[in-house]
């Protein structure tokens, strides 16, 4: 099935501007048919048919989860919209962010068959570049991070956080334009493997090489000789620096590295064994 490329769900991005600033935050119920189940998130949902448009669903879901009930005057801006990948279903919806501003912290009231925790995020607390580092969400493999910040023991991550830095804040890859970032890091990763040992057999090309394979996300791959030391780049890049916001996702395994970025295209490094083999295509195409 083709994702589509209409928005379909809204968010509200509720901004107290009493001093400190803040942000209206959720901790969304466990749920088997939510794919942000138990996430942290921001108030909204899917566009219902009798949703004349998507800020009056965003208006809708915040009083049905939150009991906050604004005007529609009070949306100051509608950001573009963002991609939210899915566990079910397509593979991703698009999703309209609405900010709005209100003068103090409102009192929620939330659905429990919604949300079981609601929060407001002073925005110094986003803005502070020690808390932004790589984390495994519940539920994914230990070798797959995302970029996040520990927020009561669970990360803040994936669409709300890419909401929050890239919309409300503007700061992701601000060391590079968007289209380089993610390929930055890539770079990156290859010269501290290079530094650990490994030797390169083939340097950054085009998605040319076993092209069946690696369309459509792959848009450069490189090869190195000698097994990934997975826990070394782990503990590496999962420490606070620019790479953080500059990429998606990344894995590390044994032989690959992927490295997702901004746009959810990707970068991938396949380690070849000694003997010259390796699995760039198992690698493309893994789940």
């Amino acid at each position: 099935m083709e994702p589509q490329s209409e928005p379909r769900a809204a968010v509200a991005v509720v901004c107290s501007r009493s001093a400190p600033e803040s942000v209206l935050l959720i901790r969304r119920s466990e749920r088997i048919d939510d794919s942000w189940s138990g996430h942290w998130s921001l108030p909204g949902g899917r566009r219902h048919p009798g949703d004349p448009d998507l800020l009056h669903t965003a208006l809708r879901e915040l009083g049905e989860e939150c009991g906050i009930h604004l005007r529609r005057e009070q949306m100051k801006t509608a950001f573009p919209t963002v991609e939210a990948r899915r566990r079910a279903g397509p593979p991703f919806v698009m999703v309209a962010p609405f900010l709005f501003h209100v003068d103090i912290e409102l009192p929620t009231v939330l659905d429990p068959s919604e949300a079981v925790e609601s929060l407001w995020m002073p925005r110094d607390f986003l803005l502070d570049p020690a808390r932004h580092v790589l984390l495994s969400p519940p539920r994914f493999p230990a070798e797959t991070r995302f970029p996040a910040i520990d927020l009561k023991g669970l990360p803040l991550w994936g669409f709300t956080y890419r909401v929050l830095l890239q919309c409300w804040l503007g700061l992701a890859a601000r060391s590079a334009p968007r289209e380089q970032a993610g390929f930055k890091v890539a770079c990156r990763i290859l010269d501290f493997l290079l530094g650990r040992g490994l030797t390169l057999t083939s340097n950054w090309v085009d998605g040319s090489l076993s092209k069946a394979a690696l369309e459509p996300a792959v848009v450069k791959f490189a090869v190195v000789r000698g097994a990934v030391p997975v826990a070394a780049v782990l503990s590496q890049f999962s420490a606070p620096g620019s790479h953080v916001a500059a990429i998606n996702i990344l894995e590390v395994r044994s032989d690959y590295v992927r490295v997702t970025g901004l746009d959810f295209e990707e970068y991938l490094i396949c380690a070849e064994r000694e003997d010259g083999h390796g699995n760039l295509a198992g690698a493309a195409n893994r789940e």
